[in-house]
């Protein structure tokens, strides 16, 4: 009787581990966007909303949603400018589409801002 009991709980430990691996498993941990590196990033092109910022703008919406490097939030809409400058007409003839483009993420006062390089965009079909 006492080694059915041993044998039991043994069986429920092991149980236990192998579903809490799983649930681990099912959510890995967001990665962090690099700073003023040059990356490439996929998500898709829309015009920007005054909910987030202030101004006629354009955003990219990215595939997977990542943390900031700018303050350690979720990031799943980033807005593309310049300088830390929105910029209304950057990437606009890609607007609705899902892209793969080059840029750097920089971190101005007003917010995360991606800049990206209007020669490496490529849309994904």
């Amino acid at each position: 009787m006492k080694k059915r009991a041993q044998a039991m709980l043994g069986a429920a430990v092991l149980a236990a581990a192998g579903s809490a691996a799983t649930v681990v498993a099912a959510e890995p941990p967001l990665k962090t966007l690099p700073l003023r590196q040059d990356i490439w990033i996929t998500g898709t092109i829309q015009r920007g909303s005054e909910q987030d910022v202030p101004g006629d703008h354009t955003s990219l919406r990215l595939d997977r949603p990542s943390t900031s490097p700018c303050n350690d939030r979720v990031v799943t809409d980033i807005v593309l400018g310049k300088a830390g400058a929105p910029d209304p007409l950057l990437l606009l003839p890609y607007l609705g589409q899902r892209v793969a483009v080059r840029g750097r993420v920089i971190c101005p006062d007003s917010g995360i801002r991606f800049t990206p390089t209007p020669d490496f965009v490529f849309p994904i079909y």
